[in-house]
């Protein structure tokens, strides 16, 4: 079995085909691969604001090239749900915002604690969450991975919203250790969703009194749950995970999402009104008609933006 950090002993190198596989793959590729990473991190940090998202744009644009199937996914997705502009030339000028918008994320890491300082992260509805605040009521944020997400709780934070992103962790190990690296710059707390999330969730929210962001666009045994899309709706996920929550400790949901704006390293902010959700005593009624109300919400943010969104490049219809 797999060492108690996670890791494949050695002597997997001399088993069977998949517990070799596994341990070249964390014991070579991952570490190459990461290696290579940190290293870029780092030297993307030395560099201006404008030239380290720009060089991280040049790369995404050629990371369709690595990621063939990401790309037709996306590809699929944008002709399925922007008809309209499902023309080659269209599809093709959206798939390249969408690749250039994900290298400049990947590659802004490095200078996310740079962002607010320098006037590249504007709000548009941040009152909500002040008048929330100042009457002391907790706070769930509830986002979307667009443009830079992570300027999300850059915001939060530079406002004195004091709290914890729930997050999955990258699967390369030595990546979690650079997002960590730019997250612990910023001064937030993170929790590693796990089967502890709810019980750390509730924590930071009654005991703490401070918020929680969690994204709800989530991306779990190699499916994207929501939004639906005109799927089924699921009872389980992140969005019924807040809505439990939320029933919990009494906090407000509000809605907040981040885009790039010109494809650029500039971004909007968006708080919109806390959700005034569905209570009629019913509990699993009105589960479900909330998490119909947040899947109806967040649809066409997104397909707005769907040449920002990060989970185009794996979302597919037949799940």
């Amino acid at each position: 079995m797999a060492e108690a950090n996670g890791a494949p002993p050695l002597a997997w190198f001399f088993a069977t085909a998949e517990r070799r596989r596994q341990a070249w793959r964390y014991w070579v590729a991952d570490t190459a691969t990461g290696l290579f990473n940190m290293g870029l991190h780092c030297g993307l940090r030395l560099l201006p604001i404008d030239a380290c998202s720009t060089l991280g744009g040049v790369i995404g644009a050629l990371a369709k090239y690595r990621y063939p199937a990401s790309d037709a996914r996306a590809r699929k997705a944008w002709m399925t749900l922007r008809p309209g502009e499902a023309d080659q030339d269209s599809t093709d000028a959206a798939m390249l915002r969408l690749w250039r918008c994900v290298g400049r994320t990947m590659a802004e890491f490095s200078v996310l604690d740079r962002l607010w300082p320098a006037g590249r992260i504007s709000v548009d509805g941040l009152d909500y969450l002040k008048a929330a605040h100042a009457a002391g009521k907790p706070i769930i944020g509830m986002s979307l991975h667009l443009g830079n997400w992570e300027t999300v709780p850059v915001m939060a934070l530079a406002n004195g919203f004091k709290g914890a992103s729930i997050y999955l962790p990258p699967d390369n190990r030595f990546d979690h250790l650079v997002v960590n690296r730019a997250r612990d710059r910023l001064g937030g707390d993170y929790i590693i969703a796990s089967r502890r999330t709810g019980f750390e969730a509730i924590r930071t929210l009654v005991k703490k009194n401070q918020g929680i962001l969690m994204y709800v666009d989530e991306f779990v045994r190699g499916r994207v749950w929501a939004p639906a899309f005109g799927r089924p709706l699921r009872r389980q996920g992140n969005i019924a995970y807040i809505l439990r929550i939320a029933r919990l400790t009494g906090a407000v949901i509000f809605p907040i999402y981040s885009v790039r704006v010109e494809g650029r390293a500039r971004f909007k902010v968006t708080v919109l009104p806390a959700l005034d959700l569905v209570q009629s005593g019913d509990r699993e009624a009105d589960l479900m008609a909330n998490i119909a109300m947040i899947d109806a919400l967040i649809d066409p943010i997104i397909r707005a933006h769907l040449d920002q969104w990060f989970y185009g490049l794996d979302f597919e219809f037949d799940q």
